[in-house]
């Protein structure tokens, strides 16, 4: 199915039927998952503010194993994405993990960020190559929503490059996350780390990726 103009709720809703089936794990998401935990537990898990997640775009659940099988203090996990068919992708990609926990934690809804309603606020609120599909028109309410339903900490891990392709996909864009963030005034920190590693030629990963932190005025 072709779109002329991207428009990210039909492009993505459709994408979501065949996602699962056409990703292939890399070094790239090696890497990036390695990075993410490593950062999550120096900078989040000795906090024992960090019980309850909001994934925002979980797709097929790579990042919610990874949470759940990384940080057992987590009590509740909510995960949310708008596609119907990444939902139940997601559900069968965490079984093993959450038939193994004595509590389940984790509930999923089919939802777009910019459609969910939730009456409490999350210790994390994270995102994984979600943002970087967001309209440029959009990105900063977005941002702002999910600033605004943390607690403590919000972390997006997004494609990032200071001199812009000339040429970038439809539904792909580079923002100024840090930018943004700074400018909402209950962030009182951002932290911005790049996914990559400078070893040697034979070794050397750069995902163009980073991790973005962003640290709200209840953060400990």
């Amino acid at each position: 199915m072709g779109f002329d103009v991207y428009n990210p709720h039909e492009y993505w809703y459709e994408h979501g039927k065949s996602y699962k089936e056409q990703f292939r794990y890399n070094k790239n998401f090696e890497l990036q998952e390695s990075l993410v935990i490593d950062y999550l537990r120096r900078n989040l898990a000795s906090s024992s503010s960090f019980s309850t997640v909001l994934e925002a775009g979980c797709g097929f659940g790579r990042i919610t194993r990874l949470l759940l099988t990384n940080f057992p203090n987590i009590r509740e996990y909510q995960a949310i994405d708008l596609s119907p068919d990444q939902i139940k992708n997601a559900k069968e990609f965490t079984r093993s993990v959450v038939e193994a926990m004595s509590d389940n934690p984790l509930n999923f809804a089919v939802s777009d960020i910019q459609s969910f309603q939730s009456e409490r606020k999350y210790d994390l609120v994270i995102a994984s190559e979600v943002l970087m599909h967001i309209l440029p028109s959009e990105i900063e309410k977005v941002m702002i929503k999910l600033v605004n339903m943390s607690n403590h900490h919000v972390v997006n891990i997004d494609w990032y490059e200071r001199e812009k392709p000339r040429k970038m996909a439809p539904h792909n864009f580079i923002h100024e996350y840090e930018k943004i963030y700074r400018n909402i005034p209950s962030v009182t920190e951002v932290y911005q780390i790049p996914i990559a590693n400078k070893g040697s030629w034979l070794r050397s990963v750069n995902t163009k990726q980073c991790i973005f932190h962003a640290l709200t005025k209840n953060s400990g």
